[in-house]
């Protein structure tokens, strides 16, 4: 479940309001998963779209009682292995593996999802090659101060090591931001004043406390970003450099890459398509590769580094945790 958390911020829901399948009289079963290279096997989450008009909620429209399996596939496209799912009693809809199983690095993998009514509902994904995080730089540095146009402190570069690309393209990444404070300590509707202290300027501006949380800030990612954006290494390395506006929160942050596989790139291209869509009638589909159903069925290889960012005034982190 924590990576259907990690991915939920790149709006699934999207699918419900602009895809033409959430549109249809007929509703259609829409899965949610991820799989990590060289990480456990996470959870499925089957839901169903919901009418244009209606509220869309993952627990409201949960497909329960569905037959759930992932298969890793051989070269020549026969099943090598079979992982079951089973669904979870605490939350209706969401499906985790039977047994403990490893994602293999290139594998390619296939869905299977029988609902106890429809068709069966299909996917298939080609997991990226691992990435290695070589080095970080400037783990510790000082947010640039707003009110100083040449303020110019050193920005946190992470160097990884991607593998070989599978794909007729060079690597895409994701980078994303999680800030590591403790959040779930202060209260849910902090005065002002706190927010003032932990968030920088841009995410401040945005910040509501009387409609905000803290926590929601908490996770910020990039759009794709292709390698090319960053800095090739004679050693076959890339060096990665923070922007700050991915920083939403002074103190310890954890940055990870994602080098994510083609159901990722197209479905977050197209998404991206979406919102720079001006008419109704302009607004292009969600590029999915889903059978007999719609969503993501994704995967993604990644590598992180932390960095700790100092607010400009030189304030201690233990000040600005202070109510």
């Amino acid at each position: 479940m924590r990576r259907l958390l990690l991915f939920a911020i790149f709006g699934l829901a999207a699918l419900v309001g602009c895809d033409t399948a959430a549109l249809e009289t007929e509703s259609q079963v829409v899965v949610e998963a991820y799989l990590e290279a060289g990480e456990p096997m996470d959870s499925v989450r089957l839901t169903r779209t919901a009418r244009a008009s209606a509220e869309y909620t993952p627990e409201r429209t949960a497909v329960q009682g569905a037959d759930v399996q992932v298969q890793r596939l051989n070269d020549s496209g026969g099943v090598a292995a079979t992982v079951p799912y089973t669904e979870t009693d605490s939350t209706d809809g969401l499906y985790i593996p039977e047994t403990p199983a490893t994602v293999k690095p290139q594998g390619t993998y296939r869905l299977r999802a029988a609902p106890p009514e429809g068709p069966v509902v299909t996917a298939e994904t080609t997991v990226p090659a691992p990435v290695e995080a070589v080095r970080t730089q400037n783990d510790t540095t000082t947010y640039p101060d707003p009110d100083d146009e040449n303020s110019d402190p050193p920005q946190f570069e992470l160097t990884v090591r991607p593998g070989p690309s599978a794909l007729e393209r060079q690597n895409v990444y994701v980078l994303t931001s999680r800030s590591l404070l403790d959040l779930q300590s202060i209260s849910a509707s902090p005065p002002k004043s706190v927010a003032g202290r932990l968030l920088t300027p841009f995410y401040l501006d945005q910040y509501d406390a009387d409609s905000d949380t803290l926590a929601s800030f908490r996770v910020n990612s990039s759009g794709l970003l292709n390698e090319g954006n960053f800095t090739r290494n004679d050693n076959d390395t890339v060096s990665i450099t923070l922007p700050w506006l991915a920083v939403a929160f002074y103190g310890p942050n954890q940055i990870r890459a994602s080098v994510v596989d083609n159901n990722l790139y197209d479905f977050l291209r197209t998404q991206s398509a979406q919102q720079m869509s001006l008419a109704p009638g302009e607004i292009p589909n969600i590029d999915e590769d889903i059978e007999n159903g719609t969503g993501i069925f994704g995967s993604f290889a990644e590598a992180s580094g932390k960095v700790l960012i100092r607010p400009p005034n030189g304030d201690d982190l233990d000040d600005l945790l202070q109510p």
